[in-house]
């Protein structure tokens, strides 16, 4: 599977498994990911104040998120939380 915003690819996903509605796995990134690091470190951080005018309105859009599964299929997801250690979680749109 592949992790996409929009056109630009942020990496390859392996080794999923599901819980509930949401999906873990490990992400290897590309380097367009570098971009979103502050985004992402926010999104997890739960003792951080999240405050959106900070980012791009079109990274808080989750219709710009989507996998790209084996079968070659996009389908959409809410925006992903990437982990520093590059554990990735998503749910389904």
């Amino acid at each position: 599977m592949k992790l996409y915003f929009l056109n630009e690819f942020l990496g390859d996903i392996r080794n999923i498994s599901v819980e509930g509605m949401w999906i873990n796995a490990e992400i290897t990134p590309s380097k367009n990911i570098d971009k979103f690091s502050d985004f992402f470190a926010k999104i997890v951080d739960e003792e951080a104040d999240f405050e959106e005018t900070n980012y791009n309105e079109e990274w808080l859009d989750d219709s710009n998120w989507y996998i790209i599964d084996n079968e070659n299929r996009k389908k959409g997801i809410y925006i992903p939380a990437v982990y520093p250690d590059r554990e990735i979680n998503w749910r389904w749109r």
